[in-house]
């Protein structure tokens, strides 16, 4: 009986010890220049490499001299991105495997465009990954470079035999490939250049790639190809768009059933039919305002009944994407402190309208959007709460300027809640958003204060007021 027990006790400690160990580490060094200071590092993973929706499966913080370490677990080759408070690279993961890497942030210089930003770049110190990272990156170089050089002789004079000898170019320069997923990477890579040099709308591509082809969900240069390939894929001549919709709106077996009877190729593609469909009701519902509804259902419907469970968590992330930051979905909230000190909560403004401002340095551009900002303040009243949200770095500045101008709207500092950012996508400064009530977005992002800012405010509060 004893014995048993043994058995059993180190059975589950075998179990335990493997459902939670991390099978990847990652010892990492941030090179920045000017202070140095703790900083928060997240790895973040691509749930697939179609709708580039992303999960953290790790954050911590770099301590002062920007040394951090991640352990995580993966089930596959993952393509990721380490993120050092906002900034990012990429990185492809294997299971199994330690990383020492060291990570650049380089400085950047004031009062430039959001285009003119300098990315942070990323050196594999050391790793044992049986050189993935080495073969995948140096790979894609080399075929980027065979395309530079080869681009008349394959794009105008169509001759194909020559993606031969960019196995040959690859071999030569990095020895064989070791990986299916390089391998992988290189053959679509290849059926990309195919597709434009055949110039039959990619017939043979998806004959050759796709047809009764396994899915390459987590692979970028087969979904890069599908992307090519199937992004217009219902606007094809067997579907005639008054059809289309009137199948639509009678419901999505008939949609579906519509679809599979006019094309023979995703009737024997079930799997992939379904992942094409659902890309396609996603450029339909930017395309046809009016059928957003029918779009939602229909890719809700699908999610339901799929028996995929990857085509299903696609689907799921298709919608989400749709919602986020839609008109009438959920603001991010935020809780922040006022130039006062005092917390400000997004549901303090519940039951009104708000412009949000996000803001991270004083400037010509600034001063000016904000003497506008000011102008239209005076003409709305107190129809619409305006509320700046200034980066932490910059708050003090834009403290002193309230002070100094008079501005009577809310200020508060984003400190370390820099996810907000994220939250709200923000990418340039100064970025705007409107809130309708109840803290449901109205209008993502908003244009400027010199920039019909007045007509979308008007017009959102005309539709708050007759609601």
């Amino acid at each position: 009986m004893k014995k048993n027990v043994f058995l059993l006790s180190l059975i589950f400690l075998l179990l335990s010890s493997n459902v939670f160990s991390q099978n990847i580490k990652i010892k990492g060094k941030i090179q920045k220049s000017g202070p140095k200071s703790e900083a928060l590092v997240r790895l973040i993973t691509f749930n697939d490499m179609l709708t580039f929706e992303q999960t953290t499966i790790f954050e911590t913080k770099s301590d002062n001299e920007g040394n951090f370490t991640i352990e995580a677990n993966i089930d596959n080759i993952t393509l990721a991105q380490i993120a050092v408070n906002l900034e990012r690279v990429d990185i492809l993961l294997k299971p199994d495997s330690n990383y020492e890497v060291e990570i650049n942030i380089p400085e950047q210089e004031k009062n430039v465009s959001y285009f003119e930003h300098k990315t942070p770049t990323i050196k594999i110190v050391e790793s044992n990954d049986d050189d993935l990272y080495y073969q995948y990156y140096m790979s894609e170089m080399i075929i980027d470079d065979f395309l530079l050089n080869n681009f008349n002789q394959l794009y105008r004079s169509r001759k194909i035999s020559l993606l031969d000898s960019l196995d040959v170019e690859i071999e030569r320069n990095i020895g064989k490939l070791k990986s299916d997923f390089v391998k992988n990477n290189l053959r679509y890579r290849k059926a990309t250049m195919q597709m434009v040099v055949n110039n039959d709308n990619g017939k043979k591509v998806i004959n050759q790639y796709f047809s009764k082809q396994n899915i390459l969900y987590s692979q970028p240069a087969y979904m890069n190809l599908f992307q090519e390939v199937f992004a217009n894929y219902l606007s094809s001549a067997q579907f005639q768009p008054s059809e289309l919709r009137r199948q639509l709106y009678s419901g999505h077996d008939n949609f579906l059933k519509y679809i599979k009877g006019n094309d023979a190729f995703l009737a024997e593609n079930q799997d992939l039919a379904e992942l094409i469909i659902a890309w396609d009701l996603k450029r339909l519902y930017y395309e046809f305002p009016d059928d957003k509804k029918q779009v939602i259902d229909c890719l809700n419907a699908i999610s339901q009944n799929t028996k995929n469970q990857k085509n299903k968590a696609i689907i799921n992330d298709i919608l989400k994407q749709i919602k986020r930051l839609s008109f009438n979905s959920e603001a991010p909230a935020f809780s922040l402190t006022n130039k006062d000190g005092k917390n400000v909560n997004s549901s303090d403004f519940k039951d009104n309208m708000v412009l949000i401002q996000f803001v991270n340095q004083t400037s010509s551009m600034t001063d000016h959007q904000f003497n506008t900002l000011k102008e239209l303040s005076q003409q709305w009243n107190d129809t619409i709460q305006i509320v700046t949200i200034a980066t932490k770095e910059c708050f003090n500045d834009f403290k002193q300027m309230f002070d100094n101008k008079g501005y009577k709207w809310h200020l508060l500092n984003l400190g370390d809640d820099i996810l907000l950012l994220e939250k709200y996508q923000i990418r340039t400064f100064p970025d705007y958003i409107i809130l309708g009530k109840n803290n449901k977005i109205g209008m993502a992002p908003a244009p400027s204060p010199d920039q019909y800012l007045d007509f979308h405010v008007r017009r959102l509060y005309k539709y708050y007021k007759n609601k």
